[in-house]
């Protein structure tokens, strides 16, 4: 049998500081355009106490990385709308720190979320699997399931520890 192989071709990263730079879409969610967008959120001791710094905001068509630290609090409230939308779907892994910060940072209540973290137990429940309450599903672990992607991801381990050691903060600065 051919083995199916899948070219993609690589989309758009932007780098956001002001609310011009999103989709009008996001920024004006309706019924009449709803979206389904990927999300997730990084920062400093990410939670209530921590500093969110940048927001993934994962489109069909590109991503934009809003640094919530260059735009502030206008940016993130310009956020606000579409990230608390039943108009906007947000797929993301363990969103439970991304959520703290952005409710206790901002004052935004996610809403209409589809967190895998808690999906993928109930999917493998659905499945027969045998799932302990306290199991806990990362997303590398996540995306090498051959059921889903099947794809390792050895380089976000690589940028953590990177990250720990300082090492990426000058690359950031100057990217």
């Amino acid at each position: 049998m051919e083995e199916l192989k899948v070219h993609l071709a690589p989309i758009p990263i932007h780098i956001v500081t002001e609310a011009s730079q999103l989709p009008c879409a996001f920024l004006e969610p309706s019924p009449e355009r709803q979206l389904v967008i990927g999300f997730d959120c990084e920062g400093v001791d990410l939670a209530r106490y921590g500093r969110l710094c940048i927001m993934q905001l994962a489109f069909e068509d590109a991503v934009y990385l809003v640094d919530a630290v260059e735009g502030g609090h206008l940016l993130m409230q310009a956020c606000k709308p579409a990230l608390e939308s039943v108009y906007v779907t947000k797929v993301v892994h363990d969103c439970k720190r991304d959520s703290e910060a952005l409710y206790f940072q901002y004052g935004i209540k996610l809403n209409n979320v589809v967190d895998t973290q808690i999906a993928y137990p109930l999917i493998e429940e659905q499945e027969g699997r045998k799932w302990a309450p306290d199991e806990y599903i990362s997303f590398v672990g996540l995306l090498a399931d051959p059921r889903y992607c099947g794809v390792s991801y050895a380089e976000k381990e690589e940028v953590r520890t990177l990250l720990r050691e300082g090492k990426l903060l000058a690359l950031w600065i100057y990217w």
